[in-house]
This record gives structure tokens, C-alpha cells and sequence, in this order.
């Protein structure tokens, strides 16, 4: 009997098929997990990497680490409440990462003293050309009409105060995991983000539900389980090192 799972983030299914049963010796680690199971890299020990070492390593993690980033976001996608898209930037050269975060932090503290503790959010760091750390973003739970009155308050810009906001609302699509993700992606190689993450969100956000190893696992109870529309949308076969053939599919649910 192969090894099988599913991971449910927000309206998408993916269903993991594998040939070969999986084996974890006691004590193996295959590789270092952050927070919300993005790979990463142990940040302590060893010499210290190079700037194409440290690229060449984190691109292995890559595809990874923006998959896992992206069904973060899709399990908080396909409500009712529909995110808005922020991109927060410096008035000044500011370069410092750190200070970067720290500054964020703020903007995020100030906002729930405004808006309660129910606004949940998730952000990219980007560098623009000049060198300045500039943030994107979505953010769940501010009042409906806060994109329109922003244009005549800037009561968010206020609360920023290093610069210029941006908002935009959205639909909720689920391409908004992708636009992020190419974000994320490039920040997760760049050695300016050594020992620093490649993205920070709120604790309150939904997280993807991943079970794995299913006693008597059918394809046919998964997808009646979950009320699946339709035909997959993703469905591929790929040979892997460990389990042999594999079997994914995506599918979309009700």
C-alpha cells in the first residue's frame, strides 16, 4: 500500500497519490520547516554562507516554500470578506530589513487599535530598485469602506508614517496567492533577507488542512467528502526519488 494524502486550503483540494509507502527512520531530517511549513534554512551553526551559496540553497527550497506560501493564502480566499491589496512604501531610502519589520509591526499594532483584533493579515518584503524595503499585502477585517475614504483621509497612510499606502480592493480571486508568491519567491533567495523571513502574517490567519497517510484511503471518499466541482483541474503523473510514481491532482470544491 502506497502513501497518500490531502491538503484543503480554503476552495482547493490537492490530493497526493504516491507508489511506494513512506519511510521516516528515527531521528532522519529531510530538512528545516518554518513557521507554517515553509522550508527554510537553520539559521544557526556552520560557516557563514556566501551570497551565491545562500542563493543556491535557497532556490532548492524555492518551489517549496512558494507552494506552501500560496495555500496559505488560499485557505483565507473564497469567503464572504474580501481582502485588500496594500503596498506600503518609504518616503526615505530606507534599506535596513530589520528596521523594516519592526516598522511593519507597528503599522499592524496601530491598525488593530483602530479596527479591533479580528484584522488578520499577510506581507511580502520587496526591495525596489533604489534599495528601499517596500511591503505588499493583504489584509482581512478592515471596514468595508476603507479603501474609498482613504482617498479623502488617509487616515492609513497616518498610521503607516514612513510614506506612501496604497489599497486596492479586490474580488477575493485566488490569483491574488499567485501575484504574492512571485514576491515571496523573489524575497526567499535574496541575500538581504539572510536570517530574516521572507514574509510575516498574523497568527489569526486560517491555516491549510494537510492529513496525511489516510487508513483506507479511496479517491472516490475524498472527493465525496469534500463536494468536488467537477474534473480536476491539475492532473499529472511525475516519477519521485523516494515513493516512485506519484499522483497529483487539483480539484476545485463547492
Amino acid at each position: 500500500m502506497g502513501y497518500n494524502k490531502f491538503i484543503k486550503s480554503g476552495k482547493t483540494l490537492e490530493i497526493y497519490q504516491y507508489e511506494r509507502s513512506r519511510q521516516i527512520r528515527e531521528g532522519s531530517c529531510r530538512g528545516y520547516k518554518g513557521k507554517d511549513g515553509v522550508p527554510g534554512l537553520a539559521s544557526g551553526g556552520g560557516d557563514p554562507l556566501s551570497p551565491q551559496e545562500f542563493e543556491g540553497k535557497r532556490k532548492d527550497n524555492a518551489s517549496r516554500a512558494s507552494m506552501a506560501f500560496r495555500r496559505l493564502i488560499l485557505s483565507n480566499l473564497g469567503g464572504s470578506e474580501l481582502p485588500i491589496l496594500v503596498t506600503c512604501t518609504y518616503k526615505e531610502n530606507q534599506t535596513d530589513i530589520k528596521q523594516g519589520y519592526a516598522d511593519f509591526t507597528a503599522f499592524v499594532q496601530a491598525l488593530r487599535y483602530k479596527y479591533g483584533p479580528l484584522f488578520r493579515y499577510i506581507a511580502v518584503p520587496e526591495f525596489q530598485r533604489r534599495g528601499a524595503v517596500h511591503f505588499h499585502a493583504l489584509f482581512w477585517g478592515l471596514p468595508e469602506t476603507t479603501v474609498e475614504t482613504e482617498r479623502h483621509t488617509r487616515l492609513v497612510a497616518t498610521l503607516w508614517g514612513h510614506g506612501f499606502v496604497y489599497l486596492k480592493e479586490t474580488d477575493g480571486n485566488d490569483k491574488l496567492s499567485s501575484y504574492l508568491a512571485k514576491y515571496m519567491a523573489k524575497s526567499f533567495i535574496d541575500y538581504r533577507l539572510k536570517n530574516q523571513k521572507a514574509y510575516t502574517c498574523s497568527r489569526n490567519l486560517l491555516r491549510p488542512q494537510i492529513v496525511g497517510n489516510i487508513s483506507n484511503f479511496t479517491l472516490d471518499a475524498v472527493i465525496q467528502e469534500f463536494g468536488v466541482a467537477g474534473k480536476a483541474v491539475t492532473d499529472r503523473t511525475y516519477d519521485t526519488h523516494w515513493l516512485g510514481k506519484a499522483h497529483y491532482r487539483v480539484y476545485n470544491l463547492d
